[in-house]
């Protein structure tokens, strides 16, 4: 007896590929059962990279509990510098820069994520640091213990989250990733000099995974941490979309679009400056103290990433209004190229609209060679 596959084979494939498929999967799940949502909530990441067994209560640093459950981890940076050549005008101007030759303790840097066991989790960071170097956060304490993340992310409705405390602004890609998930050392001097790293204020995010969109927008007021009055103090509000309008079905090959807008009524000033994108240098751009009535910043991303190479760009521009400066303007962008050499593939991350950090496919330990980036960048900053 001949059977007629075409007419009642329900699943078909020939090398590799399916020409048929009519198998349903029957969903257990109880009409009134609530899934427990995975991963990460916020939209900020995690202030440095958390292992990716975070969720193995067995682990000696994380602790879990009927109320609250975390994770314990820290850091410690290290830099060196070496300055190959410097030529008269240059020395003419900033001074001899092999003073700023050697190594240093960037930041000892220690913290705990973890969650608040509501029937939907809230998330709680506290980051602190000491010998903070960068310029990102206090510099002025460089020998004291530095609160520089702590805040709350709760789940505020269907797929939107309220993020209260200090935490980065909601704009920029290259300011939202963490310095351990980009491909460069430093981040460009326009995202150094024309954003702060952290901010004291509330965010409310949400994304839409099905059309690859994200959108945040903020409130920040820094006058907890300056111990101001809240009226001297600047505030500042700020917004962020992102698109991928290109991608692969399997995501190995997708395009990013975004565009972010800041303003800020500059009550206390602007001062913005840079070194060229190594930590330990003097300024070479320097607005100094100025005033003004308010700025305007906007940011463009555009990034396209397929397998392990990964472009991305973006461009900013500071609007300040001040009619006896001439109301200036400052701006700046950068490209940057990525190569992983061993083949692996940075994840996007569909909550926030933000790349994540370079996955190792075999460690050393596994008897591999780890994970080998090669990258470079061009950036041009303008503060006339």
């Amino acid at each position: 007896v001949m059977l007629d596959t075409n007419r009642y084979a329900v699943f078909a494939i020939h090398e590799g590929e399916i020409y048929r498929n009519n198998l349903t999967i029957m969903d257990k799940t109880a009409p009134d059962e609530k899934v427990k949502k995975d991963g990460w909530l916020a939209y900020t990441p995690p202030a440095m990279a958390v292992p990716s067994n975070y969720q193995d209560a067995s682990r000696w640093n994380r602790w879990e509990s009927k109320y609250i459950s975390g994770i314990f981890t820290g850091a410690l940076a290290l830099d060196r510098t070496f300055w190959l050549s410097q030529d008269a005008g240059s020395e003419q101007l900033y001074g001899d820069l092999e003073e700023f030759e050697g190594g240093e303790i960037r930041a000892l840097r220690a913290g705990i994520i973890g969650t608040l066991n509501f029937a939907n989790p809230w998330i709680y960071t506290v980051f602190v640091a000491t010998n903070a170097f960068d310029k990102g956060f206090e510099t002025e304490n460089l020998d004291s213990l530095v609160f520089y993340d702590y805040r709350l992310d709760v789940p505020s409705s269907e797929n939107t989250t309220i993020s209260i405390g200090k935490q980065k602004e909601p704009i920029s890609m290259e300011r939202l990733m963490p310095m351990v998930f980009e491909p460069m050392q430093e981040r460009s001097a326009v995202s150094d000099a024309l954003l702060p790293a952290r901010n004291l204020g509330i965010v409310w995010s949400g994304r839409n995974a099905d059309t690859y969109t994200t959108w945040a927008v903020g409130a920040f007021n820094d006058w907890l941490d300056t111990n101001k009055d809240f009226d001297e103090s600047a505030s500042q509000f700020i917004g962020r979309f992102t698109w991928v309008p290109l991608y692969s079905q399997d995501e190995s090959n997708l395009l990013h679009l975004g565009v972010g807008y800041r303003y800020s009524d500059i009550k206390e000033g602007f001062h913005y400056f840079s070194e060229p994108e190594m930590n330990k240098l003097p300024p070479f751009v320097d607005t100094g103290l100025q005033d003004g009535d308010r700025t305007e910043t906007w940011n463009l991303e555009l990034s396209w990433r397929k397998g392990p190479v990964w472009l991305a760009s973006e461009y900013m521009q500071l609007n300040v209004k001040n009619a006896e400066l001439d109301d200036p303007s400052f701006n700046g962008y950068h490209i940057t190229a990525s190569w992983i050499m061993t083949g692996e593939m940075r994840p996007y991350r569909k909550k926030n609209g933000t790349f994540g950090n370079a996955p190792v496919a075999k460690s050393m330990q596994q008897d591999g060679i780890g994970t080998w980036e090669l990258s470079a960048r061009y950036s041009a900053l303008d503060l006339t």
